[in-house]
């Protein structure tokens, strides 16, 4: 009986021990999205090359402090909903939350969207049914006339994100790529803020590919001044 005691007791001492040092459950700070490869539209060239710059924009992350763990969706999200979900997991307590997205868009009526695997399409009023109030954050919507309108922006704005950024009007799979690698890159430094990331990304479009209006035709939604690292 003594025996049993002893080994009882040494077990609930393992334990509470085991407790102690084993590490807390992470949840990811940053989300990656590469829905623009799912469509069965584009060459295997081409989605090389974007998963090629998301590898970039994902080792730029890792320079921001906050930002320890990544949710990469390589085969993008299935629906608008499971979209949304994936910001809610994300880890509310860090600085700035960052979301980046390379998919299809468009407009209905006075509204832009964003497109998914499932034909689901995401407008502002989804935004605002499902999604969790934020502390913060910063979107990037890589899609055709994702801020033709800024009903969508706002949305995640009124939803606590510090800032949305989108185009608005149509943009070539490649330069936006190019940009938002470009964008990442700069907007990583101390003390650099969204706009003038942005303006270094047209350039950098330009280098490569000779033509930069598209991308050039963008909008931010929110805080313009933001800096991603401080």
């Amino acid at each position: 009986m003594k025996t049993q005691t002893i080994t009882l007791k040494c077990a609930t001492i393992f334990f509470l021990l085991l407790m102690l040092v084993a590490p807390a459950a992470s949840t990811p700070d940053a989300m990656l999205d590469r829905s623009r490869t799912q469509f069965g539209d584009t060459s295997a060239s081409t989605n090389n090359y974007i998963d090629a710059r998301f590898g970039e924009v994902k080792n730029d992350l890792f320079l921001i402090s906050d930002i320890s763990i990544i949710s990469d969706y390589q085969s993008g999200t299935l629906s608008d909903y499971d979209f949304i979900n994936g910001i809610d997991l994300l880890d509310d307590t860090t600085d700035v939350n960052v979301v980046l997205i390379h998919t299809h868009g468009g407009t209905s009526l006075l509204s832009s969207y964003l497109c998914f695997k499932d034909d689901s399409k995401l407008y502002d009023s989804d935004v605002n049914s499902w999604m969790d109030q934020r502390n913060g954050g910063f979107i990037f919507a890589g899609a055709c006339k994702s801020a033709k309108y800024t009903d969508l922006g706002n949305e995640f704005i009124d939803e606590g994100f510090d800032t949305f950024f989108g185009y608005k009007d149509t943009v070539f799979t490649l330069h936006n790529a190019r940009f938002y690698a470009a964008f990442f890159d700069l907007g990583t430094f101390t003390n650099v803020d969204v706009s003038q990331a942005a303006r270094y990304a047209e350039d950098e479009v330009e280098d490569e590919f000779g033509d930069a209006t598209d991308v050039a035709d963008n909008r931010f939604i929110g805080n313009s001044n933001l800096c991603l690292r401080t």
